[in-house]
């Protein structure tokens, strides 16, 4: 297993504030392979989309991608969000190896 820095662009339907960013930074560290020591990173990008990017074990880039989506709708989820408030751009995940 390698660990892979995912980038997963998010739409949300309302501009999320800091503080809901901050919630989802927590949502988010339980599903983070190095625990809650891990640092989670967000930035908003100029269309308004949230790329939020995430640590993820997997055995290669496909089975990356596909498991950060699923971590980040996880997470999403686990603080109140739905398909219909905040939509994950499943097409535009990337994912790249990473050192700790």
């Amino acid at each position: 297993m390698n660990n892979y820095l995912a980038a997963v662009p998010v739409k949300f339907t309302d501009g999320p504030s800091k503080d809901y960013l901050s919630d989802l930074n927590e949502a988010l560290a339980k599903y983070d392979p190095r625990g809650a020591n891990g640092q989670l990173f967000w930035s908003r990008n100029d269309d308004g989309t949230i790329m939020i990017r995430v640590v993820i074990e997997a055995s290669d880039e496909k089975t990356a991608r596909d498991r950060a989506r699923e971590t980040v709708n996880s997470a999403l989820l686990d603080t109140g969000h739905t398909v219909a408030t905040a939509q994950a751009l499943v097409d535009s995940i990337e994912a790249s190896t990473w050192q700790q």
